[in-house]
C-alpha cells in the first residue's frame, strides 16, 4: 500500500479511536460491578444498543473473558441477524498478543452476513489491578464518523502487470494496423480540439475498438463513447460547445497535443509491445497507457513526456 495512503488510514483509525474509547470505557467501567452476573451483564449490554443510548451506532455488543470465552449474550440491533457467528479468530489474534490495557481496533473487514465493512472495537474491562473482561462491539463503517472531506495521495508513477494469459502469449503476437490507424493523424487533431476547447477533460482512445470514450466538465458522471466514423466528423465539435480551458486542469494546454502525439508513437513503436489504449485527464494531471502485453502505466503528464523509447522499449525504438 502507498505510504500516503496508508499514514490517510491510520490518521483515521486514531480518529476513531478517540471517538470510540470515551463511549466504550464509560460501559465497560458500568459492568464492573455486575461482572459476575451474566443475565445482568447481558440485560445492561442490550439497553446500550437501544436508540437512545450511547452506542446505538453498534451492530452488535457483547462481553468477553479473558480467555476470549463469551460471558454475555450477544447484544443486535434490529437490521441485524442474531445468528451471525462471532469473528473468535479475529478477536483472540488480539489478545494473544496479551492483556489490552486500552481499546484497540481491529482491522477493516467485510461481514459474512451483512456483506458490508465492518470494524471491532475490544475494550479491557478492568477492576483497577487486572484485566477481567472485555467489552466488545461491532461497527458497521458506514454509521461511524467520517471525514468531511475526502483526502487523496499524489498521484506517481505506477505499473500494473496485465493478464498472465497475454503476456504469456506476447512474443507469439505482432502488430497489425485497425481502422483507427489509417486516421491517426485526424484522430489526434479533433481529440486535440476537444480537450483544449471543448471541455473535455478525460479522454480515451481505444486503438484496437477504433473509438474514443470522453468525460465532459459539466456532466462528469456520465461518459460519451463515439465510433471512428464519428471522431473523424469535424462536425463531432458542434455536439460539445466551446467552454473555457478549467483553471484547475494540471495539464496545461500546451501538453496536450504532445501527450497526443506520444500516444502515436507508442502506438508505432514496437511490432510487439505497442500501444492499445491512451487516456489523459488533465484534471488530475495524469497520462494512463495500456500496452499490447496487457500491462498499465499510470504516471504524471510531465513524467510521462520525459520518458524516451529506452523507458518503454528497452532500446530505442524504430
Amino acid at each position: 500500500m502507498k505510504s500516503f495512503l496508508a499514514k490517510t488510514i491510520s490518521g483515521h483509525r486514531e480518529r476513531l479511536v478517540g471517538f470510540l474509547s470515551p463511549v466504550m470505557g464509560r460501559v465497560a467501567k458500568q459492568c464492573l460491578p455486575i461482572w459476575n452476573n451474566h443475565d445482568k451483564v447481558s440485560k445492561f449490554l442490550g439497553k446500550q444498543i437501544q436508540p437512545w443510548a450511547d452506542l446505538s451506532f453498534c451492530t452488535r455488543l457483547y462481553a468477553i473473558f479473558p480467555s476470549g470465552k463469551l460471558h454475555s449474550d450477544v447484544l443486535v440491533t434490529e437490521d441485524v441477524a442474531e445468528n451471525q457467528v462471532i469473528r473468535y479468530e479475529l478477536i483472540l489474534s488480539y489478545l494473544s498478543e496479551g492483556q489490552l490495557d486500552e481499546l484497540v481496533l481491529t482491522e477493516v473487514y467485510i461481514s459474512s452476513t451483512m456483506h458490508r465493512t465492518c470494524i471491532t472495537a475490544i475494550q479491557p474491562i478492568t477492576d483497577g489491578s487486572e484485566v477481567i473482561g472485555y467489552l466488545v462491539g461491532d461497527f458497521d463503517l458506514r454509521k461511524l464518523p467520517q471525514e468531511e472531506r475526502a483526502i487523496f495521495p499524489e498521484c506517481t508513477w505506477r505499473q500494473l502487470k496485465g493478464d498472465p494469459a497475454i503476456r504469456s502469449q506476447l512474443f507469439k503476437q505482432t502488430f497489425v494496423p485497425g481502422a483507427m490507424d489509417e486516421h491517426v493523424n485526424d484522430v489526434l487533431n479533433i481529440m486535440d480540439e476537444l480537450v483544449v476547447e471543448r471541455g473535455i477533460f478525460r479522454a480515451a482512445i481505444r486503438f484496437p475498438s477504433s473509438r474514443a470514450t470522453l468525460w465532459v466538465l459539466e456532466d462528469p458522471y456520465d461518459e460519451h463513447t463515439h465510433i471512428l466514423e464519428e471522431i473523424l466528423d469535424p462536425s463531432i465539435c458542434l455536439a460539445y460547445p466551446r467552454r473555457p480551458y478549467p483553471d484547475n486542469a494540471k495539464i496545461m494546454t500546451d501538453m496536450v497535443r504532445p501527450i497526443l502525439d506520444r500516444f502515436r508513437q507508442l502506438r508505432y513503436g514496437d511490432d510487439t509491445i505497442y500501444l492499445r489504449t491512451g487516456i489523459l485527464n488533465i484534471i488530475s494531471g495524469m497520462v494512463e497507457v495500456i500496452f499490447s502485453c496487457d500491462g498499465t502505466h499510470l504516471m504524471p503528464a510531465e513524467m510521462f513526456l520525459e520518458k524516451d523509447d529506452s523507458f518503454w522499449f528497452g532500446v530505442s525504438g524504430k
